[in-house]
C-alpha cells in the first residue's frame, strides 16, 4: 500500500485511520472535490499532509429508482428516537416500579421491627407479672407456713 508506506504506518494501521477520517467529519482533517478526486488531507503541525484521494465520476442523470439516501437516514433516525423514547420510558417506568417497591419494603421492614418490638415488650411485660405472681405465691407460702407453725405450738 503506497499511502501507509509514505506515512509510515501499517495497512491495519491506515485503514483504522481511512476508516475513523471517514466515516464522520473531523476537525484535523480537509476533506476537498477537485479535478475529478476525492482528497482527504491531515492537518499536522502546520502542515497538510494528503492521507488518500478516490477517483469521482459525476452523474450527469441520477437515478431516482433508489430511495434518496439522506431519506432513508431520516427515516432511520426517526425510528431510532421513537425507539429511544420507548425505551427511556420503560426505563422511568421501571425506576419508579423499583423506587415504589423500596420504599414499600423499608415500611415493611419497619413495621415488621416495630410489631417484634411491641410484642418483645408484651413478652417482658407477661414474664414481669408471671414473676410477681410466682414471688406472691413464695410470700403466701412462706407466711401459710408460718401460720401452721405457730399453729401447732
Amino acid at each position: 500500500m503506497g499511502f501507509s508506506r509514505n506515512l509510515h504506518m501499517s495497512e491495519v494501521a491506515y485503514f483504522a485511520n481511512v476508516r475513523r477520517c471517514l466515516s464522520q467529519p473531523r476537525e484535523d482533517y480537509i476533506y476537498e472535490l477537485k479535478s475529478g478526486f476525492f482528497y482527504w488531507k491531515r492537518k499536522i503541525k502546520g502542515s497538510i499532509v494528503i492521507e488518500g484521494f478516490l477517483p469521482m465520476e459525476l452523474d450527469s442523470a441520477p437515478k431516482n429508482a433508489h430511495p434518496d439516501l439522506i431519506e432513508v437516514l431520516v427515516a432511520l433516525n426517526k425510528h431510532m428516537k421513537q425507539k429511544v423514547h420507548t425505551l427511556k420510558s420503560r426505563f422511568q417506568t421501571i425506576k419508579s416500579d423499583y423506587q415504589k417497591c423500596l420504599r414499600d419494603t423499608e415500611e415493611f421492614l419497619n413495621l415488621k421491627i416495630e410489631m417484634e418490638k411491641a410484642l418483645c415488650d408484651k413478652f417482658l411485660s407477661l414474664l414481669s407479672v408471671k414473676r410477681s405472681k410466682v414471688n406472691s405465691l413464695k410470700v403466701s407460702k412462706a407466711y401459710l407456713k408460718d401460720q401452721e407453725m405457730l399453729d401447732l405450738h
